[in-house]
């Protein structure tokens, strides 16, 4: 098993891996380095606990769908094949039998097999036989790379009138909503509102940017971030 990892900006640098807590973060770094060389892991528990992490941490990356739980414990990195890929020379075939149960698809990610090509087995080919396939993932990921800096460009250019939109009601739930987030909305217009729509002194760029930091911290209206507690959809998530 190789001994050095690597990691793609284009799976850790997003608002949804970097609005989890630091110890979320910090144990899927250490997952990465542990894995074997198809992303298999065997000791979950035992990583989680050396680096003194909780159950809610791989709670919550088995519900940001960043693992692939199994019934036997062993884990799967979903993103492996876009992190890393190992020289054929220094490649060792994971011994973990649940890889029969997973195929790869275009965007080059691990995914649940559907039940009936389980049946006579997976369609993942030795790594070693798939270096067209990854050269291609490579050229999508550089791809994807450059549309999200051509988005990043036109956003920085919208004009400050728009940034200064204030949300309706509904359109605050429905994005605390899709975005898994636990606060209230009644609460954010409130204190907004009372404010008049302003970062301490300074006014309000974007409405969504704030309401990612409500999410991660004490909120001053009193609600809690992600460092409270895990919510229900995510603590029922046996591990």
């Amino acid at each position: 098993m190789a001994d050095k990892r690597m990691m793609s900006k284009s799976v850790i640098d997003t608002d949804m891996f970097l609005d989890m807590p630091a110890s979320t973060q910090c144990l899927y770094f250490h997952m990465l380095l542990r894995a074997d060389d198809d992303g298999f892991l065997k000791n979950a528990k035992t990583i989680m606990r050396t680096v003194g992490a909780s159950p809610d941490d791989v709670k919550l990356l088995i519900a940001k769908q960043y693992l692939i739980p199994f019934d036997t414990g062993i884990m799967a990195i979903k993103h492996w094949r876009i992190h890393n890929y190992i020289k054929k020379d220094r490649y060792k075939p994971t011994d973990c039998e649940e890889i029969k149960l997973l195929e790869v698809n275009e965007k080059g990610e691990y995914v649940l097999a559907e039940p009936s090509r389980n049946q006579v087995g997976s369609n993942l080919e030795p790594q070693d036989r798939d270096r067209d396939r990854d050269r291609i993932e490579i050229g999508k990921d550089r791809d994807s790379r450059e549309s999200s800096r051509k988005r990043n460009s036109a956003n920085n250019s919208t004009t400050a009138a728009q940034k200064l939109k204030k949300p309706t009601l509904e359109e605050l739930k429905a994005y605390i909503a899709e975005n898994g987030y636990t606060f209230s909305a009644e609460a954010f217009m409130d204190y907004y509102e009372s404010n008049g729509w302003k970062v301490g002194r300074n006014p309000m760029k974007s409405w969504q940017a704030t309401c990612r930091t409500w999410q991660r911290h004490e909120l001053p209206s009193g609600g809690q971030g992600s460092t409270g507690t895990v919510p229900p959809e995510i603590d029922n998530i046996p591990f």
